[in-house]
């Protein structure tokens, strides 16, 4: 009997709390695949010395190797992917970057996931510093990865039209859910739009707080609660929200754990998500799982995700927004037609593919031939 083909996991990027959504997609991901996977592949995790007490259970689940720094060095944490991760991956059949960054010097075959295109999309967002890295080594890593993973659809297509990477080696791995509600939920007595966000500029904070401000009056009780950790825009978000007229009725949770956010996921009347930018948009799918109605922005994967199921709006549009939550809020018929189509949508999403897909995308890389020890391609 043959022994299982080893993969690199590197999680260097991972900064337990500093990453937002990828950190609940990778966390995930990968507890579905060793649910899901076969027995014929074994991954390995490389992690930050904080990954273990962050996420025991992933950790005890795979073999875990970790890197003695908590990663918040960035300059460190790039250098130790070349050095102290390239070293220790030698002999593996296959290496998996999860930071949507081929480092430097890798192990070879090596995979990418590339979670959206945002630092070319919108360089703007980004420090000068930042944005000249990113604007250099995500290119490259397109180009040179063997295979490439993303998360949607829409972020595949950018990747082959945009530079011209081969559809045969790029891998949709969707997020999914646990768990998917028998019928819509029923919210609390008091209204609840809840939108969980790391408070990001694109993340459009001030333009949903300005819509609710609109309707609050019509609804005295209902309250605006926010959860994800502070962001670039925190200080202008919070801002807004004091200056709104209705700061009392606008809550800050900051980041809560998964379970408590899924508690005041069930129980919210609303779930918002005016995000100009999205590679997927895993609250769109978890509001749609629980039977939660969800107001997206157009133009983004998380749109996409959505279709039918939930109700598209144009980031800008205040008035638009003003009165979807009014009518969300006002019209229990109304919510429950919508959190019905979202509860069909989310069927579409069971963690079974997600693994499958991971695993395609692993088996592809196995399939790369090893170079040999003259070829540079290693570096």
């Amino acid at each position: 009997m043959s022994s299982p083909a080893r993969i690199a996991v590197n999680l260097l990027h991972l900064v337990p709390g500093g990453v937002g959504g990828s950190e609940e997609y990778v966390v995930r991901t990968l507890s579905a695949f060793r649910r899901h996977g076969p027995s014929d592949l074994e991954p390995v995790l490389f992690v930050l010395k904080g990954m273990t007490e962050a996420h025991p259970e992933l950790c005890e689940s795979f073999e875990t190797v970790v890197c003695p720094i908590d990663g918040t060095n960035r300059p460190l944490r790039i250098a130790a992917e070349s050095t102290w991760l390239a070293n220790r991956t030698q002999g593996f059949d296959a290496v998996h970057h999860l930071g949507g960054r081929r480092p430097a010097a890798t192990a070879r075959p090596a995979v990418v996931t590339v979670h959206d295109l945002q630092p070319l999309d919108h360089p703007d967002w980004f420090s000068p510093t930042k944005r000249a890295f990113l604007g250099w080594s995500l290119p490259r890593t397109l180009r040179s990865a063997d295979v490439v993973v993303v998360l949607s659809e829409r972020v595949s297509r950018q990747v082959v039209d945009r530079f011209g990477v081969d559809p045969d080696r790029v891998v949709v791995v969707p997020c999914g859910t646990d768990h998917r509600a028998d019928s819509p939920a029923e919210p609390s007595r008091a209204p609840v739009v809840i939108y969980p966000a790391v408070t990001h500029h694109h993340k459009n904070h001030a333009m949903l707080i300005e819509a609710f401000a609109r309707v609050a009056g019509r609804h005295p009780e209902a309250s605006l609660v926010f959860t994800g950790a502070p962001g670039s825009a925190d200080a202008e978000v919070r801002a807004a929200a004091e200056a709104s007229g209705i700061g009392p009725r606008i809550t800050f949770t900051g980041r809560i754990p998964a379970a408590d956010l899924a508690t005041l996921m069930a129980g919210a009347t609303v779930m918002a998500y005016p995000s100009r930018y999205e590679g997927f948009g895993i609250p769109v799918l978890e509001a749609m799982a629980a039977g939660v109605p969800a107001v997206v922005a157009a133009g983004t994967a998380a749109a996409d995700l959505a279709t039918s199921a939930a109700v598209v709006l144009e980031p800008d549009d205040v008035a638009g927004w003003a009165e979807e939550l009014d009518l969300l809020m006002a019209d229990s018929g109304y919510r429950s037609q919508v959190a019905r189509s979202g509860l069909v949508r989310a069927s579409n999403y069971p963690w079974e593919v997600s693994a499958r897909q991971l695993e395609r995308a692993w088996r592809l890389a196995l399939e790369v031939p090893v170079p040999g020890p003259d070829d540079p391609a290693t570096t």
